[in-house]
């Protein structure tokens, strides 16, 4: 029944949809943002390697003190895993600290800096004068109280965890000739 009337509704068809879009190739704006991204996560991972290599002493560090916390509970042993604890501190020290600032502190001083490093005091001074004991004494050290070396054990893990290293000192630039 077509009309020859080109205006008839009976002339009419469906409308035919165009396919779906598709994803690919993506707008220039999608290659921008995967960019932006890429160099994101490249700098978090650049971040995350140094702050692992850069705290690679202090796991070392922590490591051996819990080798030598171990090697404290045999009795046989405990005198020189007790003498060991305040070298450890000292080596870990001279690691991060200059040496000419650190290298000569002894006693007070010692205990100074060392609290003075942690934004919360790591060593009482019952801790501090077992280590000075430990340290300087000459003696076997078998009436240490076992309980004491443990707390000075924790302190000496809390110290090796949250001291904060020396901020890196920038060159000196040269002014030229004066």
């Amino acid at each position: 029944m077509n009309s020859s009337d080109p205006a008839s509704l009976q002339n009419l068809n469906d409308i035919v949809l165009p396919g779906p879009v598709g994803w690919w190739p993506l707008a220039s704006g999608w290659y921008y943002l995967l960019g932006f991204l890429l160099l994101g996560l490249a700098w978090f991972i650049y971040k995350a390697v140094k702050d692992w290599n850069r705290n690679r002493y202090r796991r070392a560090a922590l490591n051996e003190l819990k080798l030598l916390a171990t090697i404290t509970q045999d009795t046989d042993k405990r005198d020189a895993s007790l003498r060991q604890l305040p070298v450890l501190l000292k080596r870990t020290a001279l690691s991060v600290y200059p040496r000419s600032q650190l290298a000569s502190l002894t006693g007070k001083n010692w205990h100074d800096f060392l609290n003075s490093k942690v934004s919360t005091p790591s060593f009482t001074e019952s801790q501090l004068d077992l280590m000075d004991r430990i340290s300087y004494s000459v003696g076997d050290l078998k009436l240490v109280d076992p309980k004491a070396a443990d707390e000075l054990f924790g302190a000496c893990r809390h110290w090796l965890k949250h001291h904060q290293p020396a901020e890196k000192q920038k060159p000196l630039e040269e002014t030229g000739p004066c």
